[in-house]
């Protein structure tokens, strides 16, 4: 696992000088003292079962020249028996190092909207005309970040209501801004799995871009590709390990390499990981829960064509 101080990152930095809205998305109600940091949640009844799980990752991907970088935030609501949990987490990853800059966790009264976002901490939320997610804002001390979504480039839907969103974006690092890519990606009340979890984004030229998400850990996964201006989707996508390597940290291996192959032949490819950033999750066992973050490259082959990607992969496993 790959990290570096902060300050590291900042300096080099200075040196080199996601709109939604819907179920899933919703953000009614949380207004200013959303963008505060400061929401509370509404304390009335639901329906959803103890331990469903809502996912949520907003992440800013910069793969355009040889210094890639990341700017993931991701959310996870729990629900349990008469209370929200709440996970808060970020990273920034520039030129293969990465840093944590938020962990945090916490818990609410159960609400009717259980799936919402929520800021905490140093982190602040600024929402604009129909609740759209405009920037997600996190400074302290040194350490002053933003993502700011732009416009809905594409939008995918799964099968049962995960939604993927590429749009434009910026991010701000120490003062400077760096035009990129947002993704948005949501996935809906689920209960947890002990199987993996994993989606990416991977962008060649062309342009390319293509997301691949299995989310039930069955290594049968969905793609969508926007190559230019068209869209193709692909709804049965052998997703395989082509190989693992030990997390000792977690007790259990992790992929450092992925293959996989859509049912139609017309998409392929193997993609590697070109720096992970691994976090072992307290658990009741010896085995730990692990939520990673990689910077990945390898090739991809769409009807007959064989790209260069890089991209952003999260993976789980409870």
């Amino acid at each position: 696992m790959m990290s570096t101080p902060w300050a590291g990152l900042v300096v080099a930095a200075g040196l080199s000088a996601a709109a939604c809205s819907g179920d899933g998305f919703d953000t009614d109600d949380v207004g200013t003292s959303a963008a505060s940091g400061t929401a509370e949640a509404e304390t009335t009844g639901t329906a959803t079962a103890p331990g469903t799980i809502y996912q949520r990752t907003v992440v800013y991907v910069d793969v355009s020249g040889e210094t890639t970088m990341f700017m993931p935030w991701d959310f996870v609501n729990r629900t349990e028996a008469d209370s929200v949990r709440h996970m808060l987490r970020g990273w920034l990853g520039r030129g293969g190092e990465w840093a944590s800059f938020t962990d945090e966790e916490w818990v609410t009264p159960l609400t009717r909207t259980p799936w919402r976002i929520l800021p905490r901490g140093a982190t602040r939320m600024v929402m604009g005309l129909n609740d759209v997610l405009r920037e997600i804002h996190y400074q302290e001390g040194i350490r002053d970040l933003s993502v700011r979504p732009g416009e809905v480039i594409a939008e995918w839907s799964g099968q049962r209501g995960d939604t993927y969103r590429l749009l434009g974006g910026s991010a701000r690092l120490s003062e400077v801004e760096y035009p990129g890519l947002v993704a948005d990606v949501y996935t809906p009340g689920t209960h947890g799995s002990a199987r993996p979890s994993e989606w990416a984004l991977l962008i060649g030229e062309g342009p390319l871009h293509l997301l691949l998400a299995d989310h039930e850990g069955t290594g049968t996964a969905r793609a969508w590709g926007l190559q230019a201006s068209e869209e193709t989707s692909w709804p049965t996508v052998t997703l395989t390990w082509a190989d693992t390597r030990s997390f000792e940290r977690a007790r259990r291996d992790i992929p450092v390499r992925w293959r996989f192959r859509s049912s139609d032949g017309e998409l392929m490819g193997e993609i590697e990981s070109v720096s992970p950033h691994l976090q072992a999750i307290a658990g009741d066992g010896p085995i730990l829960p692990v939520l990673g973050v990689y910077e990945v490259a390898g090739q991809v082959t769409v009807g007959g064509n064989r790209v260069a990607v890089k991209g952003f992969l999260r993976h789980y496993q409870r």
